[in-house]
Protein backbone atom coordinates (compact mmCIF):
# COMPACT_ATOMS: atom_id res chain seq x y z
CA UNK A 1 0.00 0.00 0.00
CA UNK A 2 2.83 2.43 0.84
CA UNK A 3 4.35 1.91 -2.61
CA UNK A 4 1.05 2.57 -4.38
CA UNK A 5 0.41 5.74 -2.37
CA UNK A 6 3.94 6.99 -3.00
CA UNK A 7 3.62 6.60 -6.77
CA UNK A 8 0.01 7.80 -7.03
CA UNK A 9 0.71 11.00 -5.09
CA UNK A 10 3.85 11.87 -7.09
CA UNK A 11 3.95 14.15 -10.08
CA UNK A 12 5.97 11.75 -12.21
CA UNK A 13 8.65 9.97 -10.20
CA UNK A 14 8.48 10.07 -6.40
CA UNK A 15 10.94 12.78 -5.28
CA UNK A 16 13.49 10.45 -3.65
CA UNK A 17 13.63 8.38 -6.86
CA UNK A 18 13.92 11.51 -9.02
CA UNK A 19 16.85 12.59 -6.80
CA UNK A 20 18.50 9.20 -7.33
CA UNK A 21 18.66 9.83 -11.07
CA UNK A 22 19.68 13.50 -10.75
CA UNK A 23 22.77 12.28 -8.87
CA UNK A 24 23.55 9.46 -11.35
CA UNK A 25 27.19 8.95 -12.28
CA UNK A 26 26.16 8.79 -15.96
CA UNK A 27 25.11 12.32 -17.01
CA UNK A 28 22.82 10.84 -19.68
CA UNK A 29 20.58 9.42 -16.91
CA UNK A 30 20.24 12.63 -14.89
CA UNK A 31 17.23 13.93 -16.79
CA UNK A 32 15.24 10.71 -16.35
CA UNK A 33 11.49 11.28 -16.55
CA UNK A 34 8.60 8.89 -16.06
CA UNK A 35 6.91 7.75 -19.27
CA UNK A 36 4.61 5.17 -17.65
CA UNK A 37 4.20 3.16 -14.46
CA UNK A 38 2.28 -0.10 -14.13
CA UNK A 39 1.55 -1.63 -10.70
CA UNK A 40 1.70 -5.36 -9.97
CA UNK A 41 3.57 -6.00 -13.20
CA UNK A 42 4.26 -9.65 -14.07
CA UNK A 43 7.28 -10.88 -16.02
CA UNK A 44 7.41 -14.49 -17.20
CA UNK A 45 10.56 -16.51 -16.59
CA UNK A 46 11.43 -20.04 -17.69
CA UNK A 47 10.92 -22.79 -15.10
CA UNK A 48 8.83 -22.45 -11.97
CA UNK A 49 5.08 -22.02 -11.90
CA UNK A 50 4.66 -18.27 -11.38
CA UNK A 51 5.94 -15.10 -13.03
CA UNK A 52 7.91 -12.48 -11.15
CA UNK A 53 5.30 -9.99 -9.88
CA UNK A 54 6.88 -6.57 -9.42
CA UNK A 55 5.26 -3.88 -7.27
CA UNK A 56 5.82 -1.30 -10.02
CA UNK A 57 7.22 -1.42 -13.53
CA UNK A 58 8.35 2.05 -14.58
CA UNK A 59 9.51 3.00 -18.04
CA UNK A 60 11.62 6.16 -18.03
CA UNK A 61 13.13 8.25 -20.78
CA UNK A 62 16.40 10.13 -20.51
CA UNK A 63 18.89 11.71 -22.88
CA UNK A 64 20.79 8.41 -22.90
CA UNK A 65 17.74 6.37 -23.99
CA UNK A 66 15.10 4.33 -22.20
CA UNK A 67 15.29 2.95 -18.67
CA UNK A 68 13.26 -0.03 -17.47
CA UNK A 69 12.88 -0.08 -13.70
CA UNK A 70 11.38 -2.74 -11.45
CA UNK A 71 10.40 -1.42 -8.02
CA UNK A 72 10.08 -3.58 -4.92
CA UNK A 73 8.46 -1.75 -2.01
CA UNK A 74 9.49 -2.82 1.49
CA UNK A 75 7.90 -2.09 4.86
CA UNK A 76 9.01 -4.63 7.48
CA UNK A 77 9.01 -7.61 5.14
CA UNK A 78 11.79 -9.83 3.91
CA UNK A 79 12.85 -10.73 0.38
CA UNK A 80 11.02 -14.07 0.48
CA UNK A 81 12.88 -17.40 0.39
CA UNK A 82 16.57 -17.99 0.41
CA UNK A 83 17.65 -19.46 -2.91
CA UNK A 84 18.31 -22.86 -1.28
CA UNK A 85 14.75 -22.95 0.15
CA UNK A 86 13.29 -22.15 -3.26
CA UNK A 87 15.44 -24.86 -4.87
CA UNK A 88 14.18 -27.42 -2.34
CA UNK A 89 10.52 -26.85 -3.26
CA UNK A 90 10.99 -26.57 -7.04
CA UNK A 91 11.60 -29.34 -9.55
CA UNK A 92 15.17 -29.90 -10.69
CA UNK A 93 14.17 -29.06 -14.27
CA UNK A 94 12.44 -25.84 -13.15
CA UNK A 95 15.42 -24.79 -11.04
CA UNK A 96 17.84 -25.34 -13.91
CA UNK A 97 15.69 -23.48 -16.46
CA UNK A 98 14.91 -20.50 -14.23
CA UNK A 99 18.40 -20.06 -12.79
CA UNK A 100 19.90 -20.27 -16.27
CA UNK A 101 17.57 -17.51 -17.45
CA UNK A 102 18.21 -15.39 -14.35
CA UNK A 103 22.01 -15.66 -14.40
CA UNK A 104 22.13 -15.04 -18.16
CA UNK A 105 19.99 -11.92 -17.82
CA UNK A 106 21.77 -10.37 -14.85
CA UNK A 107 25.31 -11.14 -15.96
CA UNK A 108 26.41 -13.79 -13.46
CA UNK A 109 28.66 -16.53 -14.78
CA UNK A 110 27.58 -19.25 -12.37
CA UNK A 111 24.78 -20.17 -10.00
CA UNK A 112 24.40 -17.81 -7.02
CA UNK A 113 25.05 -19.12 -3.50
CA UNK A 114 22.12 -20.56 -1.60
CA UNK A 115 22.00 -17.79 1.01
CA UNK A 116 20.98 -15.12 -1.55
CA UNK A 117 17.33 -14.08 -1.48
CA UNK A 118 15.55 -15.50 -4.50
CA UNK A 119 13.26 -12.46 -4.89
CA UNK A 120 16.21 -10.15 -5.52
CA UNK A 121 17.39 -12.43 -8.31
CA UNK A 122 14.15 -12.67 -10.26
CA UNK A 123 13.21 -9.00 -9.77
CA UNK A 124 16.59 -8.00 -11.21
CA UNK A 125 16.20 -10.40 -14.13
CA UNK A 126 12.76 -8.88 -14.78
CA UNK A 127 14.31 -5.44 -15.27
CA UNK A 128 16.73 -6.78 -17.88
CA UNK A 129 14.13 -8.90 -19.67
CA UNK A 130 11.94 -5.83 -20.10
CA UNK A 131 14.94 -3.70 -21.12
CA UNK A 132 15.59 -6.15 -23.93
CA UNK A 133 11.92 -6.10 -24.93
CA UNK A 134 11.78 -2.29 -25.03
CA UNK A 135 15.29 -1.94 -26.52
CA UNK A 136 16.22 0.12 -23.46
CA UNK A 137 19.83 1.01 -22.75
CA UNK A 138 19.43 0.85 -18.96
CA UNK A 139 17.77 -1.58 -16.53
CA UNK A 140 17.27 -0.83 -12.83
CA UNK A 141 16.04 -2.87 -9.89
CA UNK A 142 15.04 -0.49 -7.12
CA UNK A 143 14.16 -1.24 -3.50
CA UNK A 144 11.86 1.46 -2.13
CA UNK A 145 12.04 1.14 1.65
CA UNK A 146 9.36 2.70 3.86
CA UNK A 147 11.03 1.87 7.19
CA UNK A 148 14.40 3.29 8.17
CA UNK A 149 15.42 0.36 10.39
CA UNK A 150 17.81 -1.75 8.31
CA UNK A 151 17.13 -4.94 10.26
CA UNK A 152 13.37 -4.63 9.76
CA UNK A 153 13.76 -4.15 6.01
CA UNK A 154 16.54 -6.72 5.57
CA UNK A 155 19.06 -4.33 4.09
CA UNK A 156 21.80 -6.89 4.78
CA UNK A 157 20.23 -9.23 2.21
CA UNK A 158 20.41 -6.45 -0.37
CA UNK A 159 24.09 -5.84 0.54
CA UNK A 160 24.85 -9.55 0.12
CA UNK A 161 23.16 -9.54 -3.29
CA UNK A 162 25.19 -6.51 -4.42
CA UNK A 163 28.42 -8.27 -3.37
CA UNK A 164 27.69 -11.00 -5.96
CA UNK A 165 28.76 -8.40 -8.53
CA UNK A 166 31.86 -7.38 -6.53
CA UNK A 167 30.23 -4.07 -5.62
CA UNK A 168 29.40 -2.41 -2.31
CA UNK A 169 25.84 -1.38 -1.49
CA UNK A 170 25.29 2.31 -0.81
CA UNK A 171 21.85 3.77 -0.18
CA UNK A 172 20.49 6.51 -2.48
CA UNK A 173 22.96 5.58 -5.24
CA UNK A 174 22.61 3.85 -8.60
CA UNK A 175 25.12 0.99 -8.44
CA UNK A 176 26.12 -0.49 -11.80
CA UNK A 177 26.15 -4.28 -11.50
CA UNK A 178 26.86 -5.59 -14.99
CA UNK A 179 26.27 -5.09 -18.71
CA UNK A 180 24.31 -8.14 -19.87
CA UNK A 181 23.16 -8.19 -23.52
CA UNK A 182 24.34 -4.61 -24.04
CA UNK A 183 22.15 -3.10 -21.31
CA UNK A 184 23.64 -1.39 -18.28
CA UNK A 185 22.15 -3.01 -15.17
CA UNK A 186 21.86 -1.01 -11.95
CA UNK A 187 20.50 -1.61 -8.46
CA UNK A 188 19.48 0.98 -5.89
CA UNK A 189 17.97 1.31 -2.43
CA UNK A 190 16.00 4.46 -1.61
CA UNK A 191 14.37 5.54 1.64
CA UNK A 192 10.81 6.80 1.25
CA UNK A 193 8.42 8.36 3.74
CA UNK A 194 5.06 6.61 3.99
CA UNK A 195 2.20 8.79 2.70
Amino acid sequence: MSTALSWESADGLPPEIRALFKDAHDPAMRDAALALAIPEYKVDLDGGTRPSQNDVFALLSCSGGLITMMVEGKAREDFDDLLDDWRNRTSETGVKARLTEITDNIGLTGPPPGDIRYQLLHRTASAVIEARRFHAKYAVVLIQSFVSNDAENHYNDFCKFIRLFERTATKELLIELSRPHGQQLFAAWVQSTPR
